[in-house]
């Protein structure tokens, strides 16, 4: 295999996820298609890590198994978000970083024009969807007739240089088990001097109607359960006092 350019991480709960009784009608995308996607639809040279975060069984069988995992994590307990994002971190060796969810299709020609915008100096990290923010709080949505700055780039589908992500020190682990880690990290990102850029019109879709932040739950993780309200708040709480005065772009 040529060196990765890109190293794709996927952090991976259950192999099929449970439903959202609000949407069960909604299709369900797991990290088979996601795998089948790159396989299909990426010409970069890469390599993708998966990072599972529970013992599902017919998880752990497809991961260890599967032709298209080059790198896998395999956690007995559910770490969270971050820490799944930084261990595939420190197991990657492309020069730019892919972060996708298990329910993200990934079209055609998608990676390399993200990959192609990355390449540029002053450019941190890309992704197809990003906002604007103002205190601690989603204010609207941007770059989505050309490529625009944004304060944070969107957490299901992102790509930052291998550099600037070990210069910024990788994600914070305190919004464990997950929600606001990748706000952080565009802060973050911008605040080493970085652009976060919106780069529209790209083949790549979020099937999120049946992810943890779709509905209100119970998530359990290491040895702790919060419910997903609650953890919001506490996670915002902590965005703004990290970030106070930093939420413009």
């Amino acid at each position: 295999m040529d060196s990765p350019k890109v190293s794709f991480i996927i952090p991976v709960l259950h192999l099929k996820r449970p439903v959202n009784p609000s949407r069960f009608f909604m299709p369900r995308y797991t990290v088979k298609e996601v795998l089948d996607d790159l396989e299909r639809n990426v010409a970069l040279p890469r390599e993708v890590i998966v990072v599972c975060n529970s013992r599902d069984p017919d998880l752990l069988k497809l991961v260890t198994k599967h032709p298209r995992v080059d790198k896998y994590c395999l956690n007995s307990v559910n770490v969270g978000v971050a820490r799944a994002w930084n261990m595939g971190a420190q197991m990657a060796e492309g020069e730019a970083l892919c972060f996708v969810n298990d329910d993200v299709a990934v079209g055609a020609g998608s990676m390399e024009a993200l990959f192609e915008v990355l390449a540029q100096d002053d450019v941190g990290q890309v992704g197809p969807r990003g906002a604007k923010w103002v205190n601690g709080t989603h204010d609207r949505f941007v770059g989505e007739a050309s490529i625009e700055e944004a304060d944070a780039i969107s957490g299901f589908l992102f790509m930052i240089k291998d550099a600037v992500f070990r210069q910024v020190g990788g994600f914070d682990v305190f919004y464990s088990p997950a929600g606001f880690e990748e706000i952080d990290m565009s802060f973050a990102i911008r605040k080493a001097g970085k652009k976060c850029l919106v780069v529209p019109g790209l083949s790549i879709q979020h099937h999120h109607h049946h992810g943890v932040s779709a509905y209100r739950s119970e998530i359990k993780y290491l040895s702790k359960s919060i419910d997903t309200q609650t953890l919001h708040e506490r996670n915002r709480a902590y965005f703004m006092k990290k970030w106070a005065g930093a939420s413009a772009g």
